[in-house]
This record gives C-alpha cells, sequence and structure tokens, in this order.
C-alpha cells in the first residue's frame, strides 16, 4: 500500500542544506539527515535518492539561493556596479552573521570531495562559469555606462569576481571581520574602475 508524502521536499532539501553546509558531505550520516529533518530513511530514499543523489539536489539548491534575484538583476538592460556591489553586500552579511554557524557548502565540497571526484568537479565547474558568466554581463553593461573602465575584460574580471566570492567565503567562514571582507570588495572593484587611469 502507498503511503501519502507527509513533508515538504523543498523544506527538507532547505533543512539538508544547512547541515551539509554545517558538517560537509563526509561527516554527515544518513541518521544525521533524519534526525534534523524528521523524514524516515524511506521517505528521503523515495524523494530523493541516495545520500549522493541528495548532495547532488542540495548542492544545486545552495546555488539556487546564492543570491539568485540578484544575479538575475545582471542580466537585465540597465545592471551596474552597484547591482555587483550588492550581491557582494550580500553574502558577505551572510558570512559575518553571528547567529549563524554554517560553513559554504562549495567550500567543504571543493575541499572535501572535489580533488577525487571527476563528477562533483564538473558539477561546481559549471556553477561558478554561470557566476562568472552573469558577472561578465552585468560588467559589460557596467562598462557600458561609463562605470568600468573600458580596457577591462569582462570575461576575465567575471572570474576575478567569482574567485574573490569564494575567496571571501574562506575568510568569513575562518572568522576574518566584517571590515576586511568589506575592503577587498572595495579594492577588487575599485581596480576595475581604475584599471586605465
Amino acid at each position: 500500500m502507498n503511503r501519502a508524502r507527509t513533508f515538504d521536499p523543498h523544506t527538507t532539501l532547505s533543512q539538508v542544506v544547512d547541515l551539509f553546509s554545517s558538517k560537509g558531505y563526509s561527516e554527515t550520516s544518513m541518521e544525521d539527515i533524519v534526525q534534523t529533518t524528521g523524514v524516515s530513511r524511506y521517505g528521503l530514499y523515495g524523494t530523493f535518492g541516495t545520500k549522493r543523489e541528495l548532495f547532488e539536489q542540495a548542492l544545486e539548491q545552495y546555488a539556487e539561493g546564492m543570491g539568485k534575484q540578484s544575479f538575475l538583476r545582471l542580466l537585465e538592460p540597465g545592471a551596474s556596479l552597484d547591482h555587483i556591489r550588492a550581491i557582494f553586500d550580500e553574502r558577505v552579511a551572510d558570512m559575518c552573521c553571528a547567529e549563524e554557524h554554517k560553513g559554504c557548502l562549495f567550500i567543504h565540497t571543493a575541499m572535501q570531495l572535489a580533488p577525487q571526484d571527476e563528477e562533483l568537479r564538473g558539477v561546481l565547474q559549471r556553477l561558478m562559469k554561470r557566476m562568472s558568466k552573469a558577472f561578465a554581463i552585468g560588467l559589460d553593461s557596467a562598462k557600458g555606462r561609463g562605470e568600468v573602465s573600458k580596457d577591462v575584460d569582462v570575461d576575465a574580471a567575471g572570474e576575478l569576481l567569482t574567485s574573490t566570492m569564494f575567496g571571501l567565503a574562506v575568510l568569513g567562514r575562518t572568522g576574518f571581520p566584517k571590515a576586511t571582507l568589506d575592503g577587498i570588495v572595495d579594492s577588487t572593484l575599485g581596480s576595475l574602475q581604475e584599471e586605465s587611469k
């Protein structure tokens, strides 16, 4: 006899994202997931598949939640350097939130699993390339507005901003103060404006 689903998969996946972000993949057991979500192993396996499949879905949801609306704004006409700064401000505020002790799921994945897992390396690279492309499109718009130096290669600068974002995540989770992270953002964005000066 089929049992009706009694949990919301999206809410459950959000809880799993937080758990994996806090403990990492290797240190998170299925029992941890059951206790955190209140969903039985049967329900988890039936909805998400194996722990690995659940993790990949959590990684995708984490990427979707990383300021998705802010990144989408970069794809619209009229995107400016202020929109790019807003993304960094949002992420830095999250990284330095005293009430939260979550890690960055991307960083956990890159450090723990990616070195020996080609498939996950590919997942991370695709997500980072999407982020870099969004930054590049926003920078191109900002360049058209005269906010970014004309000699800036927006594709290379998009990759710079993406690597800066992940470097900030490491520093933020290591306990560096918000003022330090803000200073890095100021210097990075300032270099794009001052390139030709």
